[in-house]
């Protein structure tokens, strides 16, 4: 089934992974994570298949980069690792047993994880972990410019953090965020939450709340080179937000939508995308958003979505 539309134009997406041959997940499918050890490989065509973990902890979000690499973030220091594409999986040790929620990657730069009082950054493939974190601070969403150097987090009480000659420095407070984006560019970020939708065009130092959009909690959201934006939450909203700041709105289905992934523009597959949230419904697009498809139901809550390669989440 498909979903009502009520917005006009082509919403590309934000610098995420795409494939580049090889391994077990991308070329057209996205690997899925969420509740209960949830990791399934999903294709275009419908096909899923399930990666077995030893572990049922709840994997709270995914990143990749490169044509192969890819890390997940999971409860109780969770944090798996792969660089064939995902055929297999691997834990990584890093310095905590706190719920890790968050990550990002930069190409030729750090990756970072964050969580319960926990900020990690790591500058070889995860060997060695720097801590940053205060042991309070609890962070719920990352986000790191594909080309440029600019990091921001955003923490349960709503703080903006900005990483900053290796340390973490607070930007503001906005109440009720919980999700921040920002382009590969580094210069226009999103922040979304409990009825937000925040812009910046200067990298995350001045902000503009934007008007348009419905009563909503935006879970997730993405930005893309051209400073267009895609916000996913409750019952099925998804906000547009366009270059000009102005916001459409659709729906798909009535469940809450905790993750979205669309292929950047230039990949192969720049039309395709995966919406999904509670009860596990995936959510498929081949027009770039104009319409989506009922995909395939992988059993539990999904809380991360990306395919893995060239790039990064």
């Amino acid at each position: 089934m498909k979903s009502a539309i009520l917005f006009v134009g082509l919403l590309m997406s934000a610098g995420a992974c795409k494939k580049s041959g090889g391994g077990g997940g991308g070329g057209g499918s996205s690997w899925v994570v969420g509740a209960h050890g949830l990791m399934v490989n999903l294709q275009t065509s419908g096909t899923t298949s399930r990666y077995s973990l030893s572990s049922t902890e709840d994997l709270n979000g995914i990143a990749c980069r490169y044509s192969g690499e890819a890390w997940v973030v999971g409860n109780h220091g969770t944090l798996l690792y792969t660089n064939d594409a995902g055929a297999s999986w691997r834990e990584q040790a890093v310095p905590t047993t706190e719920d890790l929620r968050a990550l990002a990657t930069q190409d030729w730069g750090p990756v970072f994880v964050a969580g319960n009082g926990v900020f990690l950054a790591s500058t070889d493939t995860g060997a060695h972990w720097a801590s940053l974190g205060d042991g309070t601070t609890r962070f719920r969403s990352l986000a790191a410019a594909q080309d440029a150097d600019v990091v921001l987090a955003i923490s349960d009480d709503g703080a903006l953090w900005s990483y900053e000659n290796n340390a973490l420095v607070k930007r503001g407070s906005f109440p009720g965020a919980r999700a921040v984006a920002v382009s590969p560019d580094g210069q226009t970020a999103v922040l979304a939450g409990d009825n937000l939708l925040a812009r910046s065009s200067d990298a995350g130092r001045t902000w503009a709340q934007l008007s348009g959009s419905e009563t909503a909690r935006y879970d997730a959201v993405r930005v893309d080179a051209a400073g267009q934006a895609v916000a996913v939450g409750t019952g099925g909203a998804i906000a547009h937000v366009s270059a000009d700041g102005s916001v459409l709105m659709q729906h798909v289905g009535s469940a809450d939508l905790y993750a979205i992934h669309l292929a950047p523009a230039g990949d192969e597959y720049e039309d395709t995308g995966l919406a999904a949230g509670a009860g596990g419904q995936t959510w498929l697009t081949r027009d770039g958003g104009w319409t989506w498809t009922a995909a395939a139901n992988v059993g539990d809550a999904v809380l991360g979505v990306d395919q893995i390669g060239d790039g990064h989440n």
